[in-house]
């Protein structure tokens, strides 16, 4: 992939960009065309009722299904039909490309051990008070992160066990392929085609991971996840699977902690802006060990490169 990617002009990447996130767009689309045609038999063919639905967003599996559907489209189909018509060389190499095996077991460890540095950040990113000059700014942004945060409990306060498979299978499993395949894989690929310079590719493409979220209260926590995501990537040989392993244990740990300890967790989420941060020892302890496994993470990289 390194080859494929010092072989051509900045413009070449900038012109599969474009035209990516133009297959993107489009897989929207179709998506949202979709939906429509699943839920029209639910509510007797009336496209009125299944707006009207969906605009409530009060069926849990409803909104499931319409998330689960919107990613399928937008996230997987919607790169893999661009790059089967478009970039066939590049596609190979990303399904392709295998890493160390021992970095498989080390992406899910790095991930999980850097939660209490994630969350001592995100309760940093959620304080942060922005100048008087952008206080009616900051009251939308307020009310949006407390509307999302709603919209976040209902779709993760699971009342039975199918709902909450579904739930996994949507949040876990369809975001953690689907955006890893997109970010890390086609647009940072692209974006160190353009810039000729892999760790400039994965900066970017994590800012660009974390604003499409449109969520400011959990902006840095995103691009630090983003920016974790892409040396995973990176330090793999350019392989996808420890990212998308890691991306899917990140989320699976929200949604199976929801589920055994519900309770307590929504109490938490219902109000973003008074959550605490872990003890300090816990996050300089974790963020020590997390760095190691890291560090262990690329040596196991450099191993398979040498090997090879």
């Amino acid at each position: 992939m390194t080859d494929h990617i010092q072989a051509q002009n900045p413009g070449y990447f900038f012109k599969k960009f474009l035209l990516l996130i133009l297959f993107v767009i489009m897989a929207t689309f179709v998506g949202q065309a979709v939906i429509v045609g699943v839920l029209l038999p639910l509510y007797d063919f009336s496209v009125e009722e299944v707006f009207n639905q969906l605009s409530h967003k009060d069926n849990r599996m409803v909104m499931l299904t319409v998330q689960g559907i919107s990613a399928l489209f937008t996230f997987i189909l919607g790169p893999l039909t661009y790059g089967y018509f478009y970039d066939q060389k590049f596609t190979e190499q990303l399904s392709k490309k295998l890493p160390e095996k021992s970095q498989l077991l080390l992406s899910m460890i790095v991930i999980a051990v850097f939660l209490p540095l994630g969350s001592a950040l995100l309760v940093w990113n959620q304080n942060i008070e922005l100048p008087a000059a952008f206080h009616d700014l900051e009251v939308i942004m307020k009310e949006t992160e407390l509307h999302l945060a709603k919209l976040t409990i209902f779709l993760v306060d699971f009342q039975s066990f199918p709902e909450f498979l579904v739930g996994f299978l949507v949040i876990a499993i369809f975001a953690g392929v689907g955006e890893e395949l997109l970010f890390r894989g086609y647009v940072q690929g692209y974006i160190e085609g353009m810039l000729k310079n892999a760790h400039l590719a994965v900066w970017a493409t994590a800012f660009i991971f974390s604003a499409i979220h449109l969520q400011f209260y959990g902006f840095f926590v995103r691009m630090f996840l983003g920016v974790l995501l892409g040396y995973l990537f990176l330090w793999s040989g350019r392989s996808l699977y420890p990212a998308i392993l890691a991306h899917i244990t990140n989320n699976a740990i929200t949604v199976i902690s929801v589920y055994v300890n519900k309770e307590e967790i929504l109490k938490e989420m219902a109000d973003p802006f008074s959550t605490e941060a872990p003890e300090w020892y816990i996050v300089i302890l974790s963020t020590i060990f997390a760095f190691g496994f890291l560090f262990f993470y690329k040596k196991r990289g450099e191993k398979l490169s040498f090997n090879h």
